[in-house]
């Protein structure tokens, strides 16, 4: 790994120069963690463009090792690396690619001990690239206990399904898996892409649309996919977008970017920090907050006199802004969120 500023900043030029990422978005980027799950046809191309997004860390869990077969769609593997495990290859990408990002592979299958191994290392977002229902449900079970969103995507043959399921409602309506499809002995049986085949390029196009969606999730730009699935058909190249939930029909509040300068002024906003019991006992906040964690905003009016002026705080900033928006929706004096979060506050201590 190397952590010479030089480097990573010209190595990122290119997406620091779009105006909704610039270098606030690539130091939330830098502080983020995503866990992906599966190695294979969608974490061949998720995983080498989180790492060239400059994503701080990536946890890989895959138990499987490569075959001959997975070469039509699984680019991150090659004819030399078969028989040795997907993750292996998944490291070298990073390394490859992105010395300055760090990933992590774990030979495991993911089962009941989700929340114990994913929890510990402490993801944003949770990518499921996996090829089975009885591992989206794992993922889905588990990524709602920990509270993290779930940036899905399905393959067979020429089309593929995409979204992203958030049970927290932290990033938009709180929709999960289980909503849509409900875990039943049929729906675990769907065949996969070995029974029912793949086209290579298909994986590697929903690929590229599943990493997009994560680094727009932790900037925090753009509209995301939670609440809306889109439906590709590669073989008529057409894509059909699918409302999961009823549309909102108010216009999301817009809300500031701002620095500690606020909380200099003579009447300083109030800095609601929504992050969970457990995260602020690891990395508590450099400046007095109130604690009211996200899922528990409708209860602010308890702790928080009414008529405050507020600025929101997480740990890199998306949950910060979706929180600033839900209370400046609720008629809350909303100042607006800190930028970078916790990560970026401690960096510049």
């Amino acid at each position: 790994m190397t952590s010479d500023p030089n480097f990573i900043r010209v190595r990122t030029a290119r997406h620091r120069r779009l105006a909704e990422i610039g270098d606030g978005g690539a130091d939330r980027l830098a502080g983020a963690r995503v866990a992906v799950v599966g190695a294979g046809g969608l974490g061949s191309t998720v995983i080498p463009y989180l790492a060239a997004a400059g994503v701080g860390r990536i946890d890989v869990f895959d138990d499987d090792v490569v075959e001959l077969s997975n070469l039509n769609r699984q680019i991150l593997h090659s004819a030399e690396s078969i028989g040795q495990p997907k993750i292996a290859s998944a490291i070298a990408a990073g390394e490859r690619i992105a010395p300055e990002v760090e990933v992590v592979g774990h030979q495991l299958r993911l089962g009941e001990n989700f929340v114990d191994v994913v929890g510990a290392v402490q993801p944003d977002i949770v990518v499921d690239g996996s090829d089975s229902f009885d591992t989206r449900f794992v993922v889905d079970d588990g990524a709602a206990r920990l509270g993290v969103p779930v940036v899905f995507g399905a393959l067979m043959q020429w089309s593929a399904q995409i979204t992203v399921f958030d049970a927290a409602g932290t990033y938009g309506p709180a929709v999960r898996l289980t909503d849509i499809f409900p875990d039943t002995p049929h729906v675990r049986a769907t065949p996969g892409c070995a029974e029912m085949g793949i086209l290579g390029s298909v994986a590697g196009m929903v690929g590229t649309m599943l990493a997009t969606e994560t680094v727009k999730l932790i900037v925090g730009t753009g509209r995301n996919l939670v609440g809306r699935m889109l439906v590709v058909d590669a073989l008529d190249m057409q894509v059909t977008e699918i409302p999961l939930t009823q549309p909102d029909r108010e216009d999301n509040v817009r809300v500031m970017a701002v620095s500690t300068e606020v909380l200099d002024q003579d009447d300083p906003p109030v800095v609601i920090d929504v992050r969970r019991a457990e995260e602020i006992v690891e990395h508590p906040a450099p400046m007095p907050v109130v604690h009211v964690p996200f899922d528990q905003l409708g209860n602010i009016n308890e702790t928080v006199e009414p008529g405050s002026k507020i600025v929101t705080l997480c740990r890199t900033g998306p949950r910060s802004v979706r929180a600033a928006q839900t209370l400046a929706k609720a008629g809350y004096q909303v100042v607006g969120y800190l930028d970078g979060g916790v990560e970026a506050l401690q960096n510049e201590a």
